[in-house]
């Protein structure tokens, strides 16, 4: 029995033994890993791991508020009330822009229609900036401001490309956003969309900025580079500013993706970059001027790059037309264009956005590949052919739409519409339901003459026309493609 006795003491404490360094060596195994490190005196000193802190702005609701900002920037926030003279359309088409603003009926004919939007003082002496979509058409544009003093707003200029719009009102030291520099903008940081939302007078809602450089499909808006933001953007914010954290306009609300035609934060906004370019344009020429080289493209990423014998992905030119600069430069048909002035090209968009941000006569430095052999050619960018508008030198600086492309007449042109002549300025584009239209213009018509005076290039064109006012009519020699020349009376538009 003693034995007995003396082996299940033995064996319980040897348990107990066990039981203790294992639980031990669990309890060890569960907390986080320590740093063993020697001090000044010799001896090891177990530190805890560091810990990394993250530098940001203190968000908690305690002592955190964007008031001190929208205090300082909502005064230069406007309404902007447009009416227009629309079509009416038949029921199940839908326009992007006009089903945002108008609610026009399903019937025949032309319609008095308003819609309303916003903008935001760009300087002191009444300049406003808006969307091309919140006045496009209209025949009077009112401006209400913070204090609810209504103004009647006259249009500089306005540019469908980018869809921007700029406006004025008569007085001085109006307040003022000024235009921050939108390249500096980051993803993530907080920003404000201030408008004028369902007729919300001056809303302000917050968000941070969801992607940069964003290209959406199916929009009529040819250069595209939108700030992606999560800020509540509804009908009526369109033509408002969205505040970075300095207070600055660093892009033009523009746009929404959405089921309902609600907010479900996805909101897009005109870079103040982009902006900058057209708001000077339209000061001084009533119309945005684009640099313009010539040819087709399409981008072939990096992964597919040797697919196609080329060593790095770039911009592929499908097409080079005739008359152009790229062509004048020496670029081919699958040149793959990889550079601009040294930098990298990413995107299709991106290269077409670089070329239009030049004025003509610039030159840009294009790095190619032709084939395996990398070259460097310089083009010198000419003005892009675009539908002519006119600034008329009336009172109010209005600026005409004629709803038609021309450029100067050439032999390749001649060649290409078979035509008999290679003088004077070749219609290459009409826009349905312009003036060129009603007028009877079509694509591959010459206007040889207007008044008597026999035209020879696009601009001299263009300064004819300028100065004659909405309404007059101007007596035009068009030659049509089978050689038949004909008298037109062209009206401008009221």
């Amino acid at each position: 029995m003693k034995k007995i006795g003396i082996i299940f003491i033995v064996s319980f404490v040897a348990g107990a033994i066990f039981f203790a360094l294992t639980f031990g060596f669990f309890q060890q195994a569960n907390v986080p890993d320590v740093i063993n490190a020697p001090n000044d005196r010799g001896t090891v000193t177990t530190l805890a791991p560091p810990t990394v802190k993250a530098e940001s702005i203190d968000l908690s609701t305690k002592g955190f508020s964007f008031a001190p900002l929208v205090k300082k920037v909502k005064a230069g926030v406007v309404k902007v009330t447009s009416e227009a003279l629309v079509q009416r359309r038949r029921s199940g088409f839908q326009d992007d822009f006009f089903d945002r603003f108008f609610n026009i009926p399903d019937r025949g004919g032309r319609q008095r229609v308003s819609g309303m939007g916003s903008g935001f003082f760009i300087s002191a002496d009444g300049y406003i900036l808006t969307n091309n979509h919140v006045v496009k058409d209209a025949i009077k544009i009112k401006i209400t401001d913070i204090n609810k003093k209504e103004y009647i707003a006259k249009k500089i200029g306005t540019d469908p490309k980018t869809d921007l719009a700029l406006l004025k009102i008569k007085g001085n030291n109006f307040p003022f956003l000024q235009l921050g520099d939108s390249d500096d903008l980051e993803v993530g940081e907080w920003v404000l969309a201030i408008g004028n939302p369902l007729g919300q007078d001056l809303s302000v809602t917050s968000g941070i900025v969801s992607a940069k450089g964003r290209e959406l499909e199916g929009l009529e808006v040819d250069y595209q580079n939108f700030i992606q933001t999560d800020a509540a953007i509804n009908q009526g914010n369109s033509g408002g500013p969205l505040i970075n954290m300095q207070g600055k306009a660093i892009g033009i609300n523009s746009v929404i993706l959405s089921t309902s035609g609600g907010n479900i934060g996805i909101g897009f906004s005109i870079p103040s970059n982009m902006a900058k370019k057209v708001i000077g344009d339209l000061k001084k020429e009533g119309r945005v001027i684009r640099g313009y080289m010539g040819v087709s493209i399409q981008y072939i990423p990096d992964e597919e790059a040797k697919d196609y014998g080329f060593p790095r992905g770039g911009v592929l030119i499908g097409k080079v037309d005739e008359d152009t600069p790229a062509k004048e430069a020496g670029l081919k048909k699958y040149d793959l264009i990889v550079e601009v002035d040294g930098e990298k090209i990413k995107s299709a968009r991106e290269l077409r956005n670089i070329i239009a941000s030049h004025s003509p006569g610039e030159v840009v430095r294009l790095t190619i590949f032709r084939g395996n052999d990398k070259k460097t050619i310089d083009v010198k960018v000419m003005e892009a052919p675009e539908s002519v508008r006119i600034r008329s030198e009336d009172a109010e600086g209005k600026v005409i739409d004629l709803g038609m492309v021309l450029r100067n007449n050439s032999r390749s042109l001649a060649r290409q519409y078979e035509l008999g002549t290679s003088e004077g300025i070749v219609v290459t584009e009409v826009e349905r339901g312009g003036v060129a239209y009603e007028n009877g213009l079509q694509a591959g018509y010459v206007i040889t003459g207007v008044n008597r005076v026999q035209i020879e290039n696009v601009r001299q064109f263009r300064e004819i026309m300028s100065r004659k006012s909405r309404g007059d009519r101007v007596l035009m020699t068009i030659v049509h493609r089978d050689g038949r020349e004909i008298l037109t009376r062209f009206k401008i538009p009221e």
